[in-house]
């Protein structure tokens, strides 16, 4: 597998909620993704900045690519992720200025990981300059009946019906 490569081939989202457009550096717990959202995309408020919760998706995004990255070369499937913590995430305004470019880099970073959790620090930057930066928690389970308890849990089936 060579980079850059499409996020859509390392990520479930589609449409407008795929975010990122590709997959630039991968190394061990980092990696870098570029997204160029364009005027309509659903992360763009009406005067074409970007939407505050946009930012953390875009970190979240980054680093699931960056791990389905890893883990297809080494011929592993990519399991689910969540999205379960922000941690001083903070958004410059002030360096939010029209720029002559919609393309947004991202970089991740893994700083601790136990057990299927993973904190991560995550920058988003335009044209050199520093737009969010912050650390976000998400959790992958590892173990084959916490994954199905997470399955059912988003097809809807109640609490009562999940076997451990």
């Amino acid at each position: 597998m060579n980079l850059p490569m499409q996020a859509e081939k390392l990520l479930p989202h589609r449409g407008q909620m795929l975010l990122l457009d590709s997959v630039l550096t991968v190394e061990e717990g980092a990696g870098t993704a570029l997204a160029d959202l364009s005027t309509k995309s659903i992360a763009k408020g009406k005067e074409g900045n970007v939407l505050a919760p946009f930012y953390i998706e875009l970190v979240a995004q980054t680093y699931a690519a960056v791990c389905g990255y890893r883990l297809k070369s080494l011929g592993q499937p990519v399991p689910e992720g969540y999205l379960v913590g922000v941690q001083k995430f903070q958004i410059h305004p002030q360096k939010a200025e029209k720029f002559t470019s919609n393309e947004l880099l991202i970089s991740v970073q893994t700083v601790g990981d136990f057990d299927g959790f993973a904190v991560v620090e995550g920058t988003i930057s335009c044209e050199g300059r520093t737009l969010a930066e912050g650390k976000i928690k998400l959790f992958v389970p590892q173990d084959e009946s916490i994954a199905e308890l997470f399955t059912q849990a988003k097809t809807g089936e109640s609490a009562s019906s999940w076997q451990l």
